[in-house]
């Protein structure tokens, strides 16, 4: 009989434990991909090249506002999201201010949604405020390839 509760304390346990280190997996998979930046605080973007991509697998973003390829580790749970600072600002460019805008904006974003709707599909970057700090439009994997 002691063997057997021994046994049911382990499996709860284990169990236990087990669901603790799930609770905090990443919802980022949905957040994941390449989307083209369209507005940033609710201010079109000049630069159409404008871009952000999140990696689930690597917990990666990277970032490019016209200047500089930008990139920070992440961490999303549940949409809400945090951002850590930007790397990657080595050279000063003509349009330094619409990167550092873009950076700035980063700095202020606490949540994510994704907006599905005949336009397409829109990824809103928010505040602590629910503000849209940047808003961007997937980016359909096959504009990606290289055209023949």
């Amino acid at each position: 009989m002691k063997s057997l509760i021994l046994r049911f304390i382990s499996i709860v346990a284990i169990c236990t434990f087990g669901g603790c280190a799930f609770a905090d997996k990443p919802n980022a998979k949905h957040l994941s991909g390449n989307w083209e930046i369209r507005t940033l605080n609710n201010e079109p973007l000049p630069d159409t090249n404008a871009r952000i991509r999140f990696d689930h697998h690597t917990h990666q973003y990277y970032a490019y506002f016209g200047c500089n390829h930008i990139y920070g580790s992440y961490r999303d749970y549940r949409h809400k999201l945090v951002l850590s600072q930007p790397f990657g600002i080595t050279k000063l460019c003509q349009n330094i201010e619409d990167e550092r805008t873009g950076t700035g904006t980063l700095s202020f974003v606490s949540r994510w949604r994704i907006i599905n709707d005949s336009s397409g599909v829109r990824l809103n970057l928010l505040d602590k405020d629910n503000y849209v700090r940047l808003e961007a439009r997937l980016i359909k994997e096959d504009n990606n390839q290289p055209k023949k």
